[in-house]
């Protein structure tokens, strides 16, 4: 029989690994968990980029975008947008969207200027957002493989000779960058990556430290093991820098020199890493993935340069 003393002690060490443990299953949920969509409502407050993103998400949809389903390796349904250019055009832009984010948002201010360019458009939605299938968000981990997918699948519609670039901004450029090392079709000329983090652990600790003044140990140890139990994938599982050493299509890095959420240090260090022809734009003053909006001549003089270069 335990004595009195015994259970006091007994419960005093649970209560610490029970608030661990609570901690770590809300973490979870905070990170990866697919939150419910409100229908008919954006669900930020865009400030003076507004009038920008709601003219140029009115402008991709009032074009009558094809919807595109196709199935995951690991059979989710997942949707994009596809915008034909006009024209003969062999030149092509997949463009994948941040973490949490509307599908269409991240690119609003680009969608006219890239069509006038030429550029057929496919715009997904990762999985666990929007039309696509998915109760959980891997922050690249799964979505790469899905980025290849969507690259497949456009170079067998547009023919042998089509260029493709992808094109991702925040959780959006880690899934473009880690999805360069899953043997991308030789169509596949070059990457823009707008502000994307190193890895999943790397933003998952700087956003512990950021938003809640928590260490990463032993919180993130305990995240892994629900993320690896519940949604198939870990923190450490891929990395963009990994990937980049070996490398061989050519890079744009892009990030925001104002940006707190990723910060620009992890750009800077994908950039190092990456063994491919590469240039880096920083434009100063802009927030986490606006830099499209914030001073869209230098970005768009960035990308067109970029892209000529390589079709």
């Amino acid at each position: 029989m335990i004595s009195r003393n015994k259970k006091m002690i007994l419960a005093a060490a649970a209560a610490p690994l029970a608030a661990l443990t609570g901690s770590a299953a809300f973490f979870f949920g905070y990170s990866s968990l697919r939150f419910p969509e409100k229908k008919g409502k954006r669900k930020k407050n865009y400030g003076k980029y507004a009038d920008t993103i709601q003219n140029g998400v009115d402008w991709f949809l009032d074009r009558n975008p094809e919807q595109v389903i196709l199935t995951s390796q690991d059979g989710l349904k997942l949707s994009a947008r596809f915008l034909p250019a006009e024209g003969e055009s062999r030149k092509a832009l997949i463009l994948m969207h941040g973490y949490r984010a509307e599908p269409l948002v991240d690119f609003a201010g680009l969608y006219r200027f890239y069509h006038e360019q030429g550029y057929h458009l496919l715009v997904p939605s990762q999985r666990s957002h929007g039309d696509s299938e998915g109760k959980y968000i891997c922050f690249g981990v799964k979505e790469r493989f899905d980025c290849k997918m969507w690259a497949e699948y456009l170079c067998s519609r547009l023919g042998k000779d089509c260029s493709v670039f992808l094109s991702g901004i925040s959780m959006g450029c880690s899934t473009v960058l880690m999805a360069a090392g899953t043997g991308l079709p030789e169509n596949v000329r070059g990457i823009i990556a707008d502000c994307g983090f190193t890895s999943p652990y790397d933003i998952f600790r700087h956003v512990l430290r950021r938003n809640f003044g928590l260490p990463a140990f032993p919180l993130i140890g305990m995240t892994q093991v629900l993320a690896k139990h519940r949604a198939g994938f870990t923190y450490r599982e891929a990395s963009t820098t990994d990937v980049l050493k070996a490398c061989r299509i050519p890079v744009l890095f892009i990030h925001g020199g104002a940006d707190t959420f990723v910060p620009v240090r992890m750009t800077l260090e994908n950039y190092a890493a990456c063994g491919a022809p590469k240039e880096l734009l920083i434009i100063e003053g802009a927030g986490h993935a606006v830099s499209n909006m914030e001073d869209p001549v230098r970005y768009r003089e960035a990308v067109l340069g970029f892209m000529q270069k390589y079709e």
